[in-house]
């Protein structure tokens, strides 16, 4: 088994065929296949099934392609520290934001790393919580910011902040603004829940709470765009906070009310990988995303408690 072996086979596990995999890495179908077969019989097992419309992982491919994701991280990393002995850092560094974490920080990311770093690459991966801790594990990306982390021993997890989560729809689904209501008012309506499976809650982790979000909610959404685009057409309510309403997430009319007994906060972390050491680029994009977020909530930018020491 070798690096090229295993770079295959993560283009043939994306793309779904031989062919696919030949024109990512641009090379003859016949050598994708010849470097396939050669992987499957030193690890003794198929890793997909073959078919006239493409391949389809077994369970041990699937199993594999986690291991790869991280091996072909780890070798990128591994070449980007050699290469950059300097200041000036190169390569590019994958980082996982939950929606709302892109809204209040990404620009600020973005023009400091121009300005700082402009060879490094930094690419984000924006999904809902969840689906954000799920690639960091399966180490589709370096690091993550993410709220409410699950516990897992494979994760290193440093607070950054706690913002309270409130109702937010159209004024004629909300109510009143300024009188609060309690969570069993807001458990009666018509609301989208985003979340990624048990890794993705907005909430705190309050099981019971939990449990009784999901029981009542009117849709599920992984998407945050969806979600969003149930509610300013006015078809629900859901769970955001004072900073989405600022950073403009939602249309001009859609309104924010307090919930209260109990009230529910939700805490973003900074999430990294323990068994994959980063590389010094990796390290400047997690030093840099902290300063960011911690400017942003100096200047009051980002409504929300600061958990950063």
């Amino acid at each position: 088994m070798d690096i090229r072996q295993i770079r295959i086979f993560k283009a043939v596990y994306e793309a779904g065929s031989i062919v696919g995999a030949g024109e990512i890495e641009r090379c003859a179908a016949s050598v994708i296949a010849h470097h396939l077969a050669n992987l499957e019989h030193s690890l003794k097992q198929p890793l997909f099934e073959r078919s006239s419309r493409g391949v389809i992982p077994t369970p041990a491919g699937q199993n594999f392609y986690s291991h790869a994701s991280a091996i072909l991280r780890a070798f990128e990393n591994a070449a980007s520290d050699m290469r950059d002995q300097t200041k000036t850092l190169s390569g590019h560094v994958i980082i996982g934001m939950a929606f709302s974490a892109v809204m209040g920080a990404a620009k600020p990311m973005l023009t400091r790393l121009k300005d700082e770093q402009p060879n490094l690459r930094m690419d984000i991966a924006e999904s809902v919580s969840g689906t954000t801790i799920e690639r960091l594990i399966a180490a589709d990306v370096d690091l993550a910011l993410a709220f409410n982390p699950p516990r897992d021993a494979r994760l290193s997890v440093t607070p950054l902040l706690e913002e309270q989560m409130i109702c937010v729809g159209l004024p004629e689904l909300v109510g009143d603004p300024s009188t609060p209501m309690s969570f069993e008012d807001f458990l009666k309506m018509h609301y989208v829940l985003t979340r990624k499976g048990r890794r993705g809650r907005p909430t705190p982790e309050d099981t019971d709470i939990q449990k009784r979000l999901e029981l009542n909610a009117a849709l599920f959404s992984e998407n945050a765009a969806a979600a969003i685009l149930f509610v300013n057409h006015g078809l629900g309510v859901m769970l955001a906070t004072r900073a989405n309403l600022d950073h403009n997430v939602f249309a001009t009319s859609v309104i924010g009310r307090e919930i209260i007994n109990p009230s529910l906060t939700r805490s973003l972390y900074l999430c990294e990988r323990r068994d994959t050491p980063p590389s010094r680029a990796a390290i400047y994009i997690r030093d840099l995303a902290v300063e960011v977020i911690s400017e942003q909530i100096e200047a009051g930018s980002w409504k929300c408690r600061s958990l950063m020491g």
